[in-house]
């Protein structure tokens, strides 16, 4: 009976782990985040992020009352390390439940994970952050726009 159960969880493992798809467009919840060096006069985030097999794209728009600055990137979810912007080196990794994206060049670091919160309506970006203006570890909570 053991090795029953033990083979139908070996079997149900690799689904129960796989990488979730975070396509969607996600709004940051204010309440919920903790940021430790948030940018001066940032009134809001929106990450639009597409992610078909282990491509990822994402588009990130920080809003500052009626103006917002728009960062965006593509990565590929092979741990291999790439270009990112012509500027970073980086990669993103599939961990168990999560995609890991590194940035990096002189005397700069970020690494996000990115995974799923409460439910799949909920986005969670933990970053650790190395560099100028200062160091910080901030947790962005977003929750998925609704198509209406």
């Amino acid at each position: 009976m053991l090795w029953t159960i033990l083979l139908v969880l070996a079997i149900q493992s690799p689904a129960i782990a796989q990488t979730p798809n975070l396509t969607g467009t996600w709004v940051m919840n204010k309440e919920k985040s903790k940021i430790e060096d948030p940018s001066e006069g940032m009134t809001g985030s929106i990450f639009r992020i597409k992610q078909e097999g282990n491509k990822f794209r994402i588009k990130i728009y920080h809003i500052y009352g009626e103006k917002e600055k728009k960062i965006g990137f593509k990565m590929k979810a092979d741990g291999r390390t790439r270009k990112v912007k012509l500027i970073f080196k980086g990669k993103l990794e599939q961990k168990e439940n999560s995609l890991t994206a590194t940035m990096w060049r002189k005397n700069f670091l970020n690494i996000v994970n990115y995974k799923f919160g409460a439910n799949e309506n909920e986005l969670i970006a933990d970053e650790v952050f190395t560099g100028r203006p200062r160091d910080h570890h901030s947790v962005w909570v977003f929750d998925r726009e609704m198509v209406k």
